[in-house]
């Protein structure tokens, strides 16, 4: 970890709009059971057929499948993004001359640019439903001993945070 005299001084800050994040899990989650109870009941229903209905085709069981696994899949999206919300109370983002610090639920990672390795960056699709649930944008920063920050599109001017990091880390 990088002393923070060795930072510099602040010069911007970009919170994490982090009860966002929070607001998406608490739909996804809603959503998946809700999805998740119809499947089960559809499902019930095709099974009590016993597979009598006429002129259908294939595996009836097939579509109320379908359903339980998307129900499924948004009730995982669902936990994976409650347990992000838990994890990362309080992230905020500071911006120093020779650094830049990632504080969140009472811990702290200091980076120096000299420590940088490389920066990977994921640009997501640019639509207004990505833009709200921050997967418009999401990047790295990798340190050579193993550290790293990640910044994701529900930081406050994530972009521009990026821009100051690949200017001051441009070897």
């Amino acid at each position: 970890m990088a002393p923070e005299t060795n930072l510099g001084t602040v010069t911007a800050t970009y919170p994490t709009d982090n009860a966002r994040r929070g607001r998406l899990a608490a739909v996804l989650l809603l959503a998946g059971v809700a999805v998740s109870a119809a499947g089960v009941a559809f499902w019930v229903v095709v099974d009590d057929r016993g597979g009598r209905m006429a002129g259908t085709a294939g595996d009836p069981l097939l579509l109320p499948s379908a359903v339980l696994g998307l129900g499924f899949g948004l009730l995982l999206l669902g936990v994976a993004l409650g347990s992000w919300f838990l994890i990362r109370r309080g992230e905020v983002f500071e911006l120093h001359e020779n650094g830049v610090r990632c504080s969140r639920a009472g811990r702290s990672v200091s980076i120096t640019w000299a420590d940088v390795e490389r920066v990977d960056v994921r640009r997501g699709k640019d639509t207004a439903l990505a833009r709200w649930a921050g997967g418009d944008l999401g990047y790295t920063i990798h340190c050579a001993d193993g550290r790293k920050i990640t910044v994701t599109g529900l930081t406050r001017d994530a972009r521009g945070l990026l821009r100051h990091v690949e200017a001051a880390t441009r070897r």
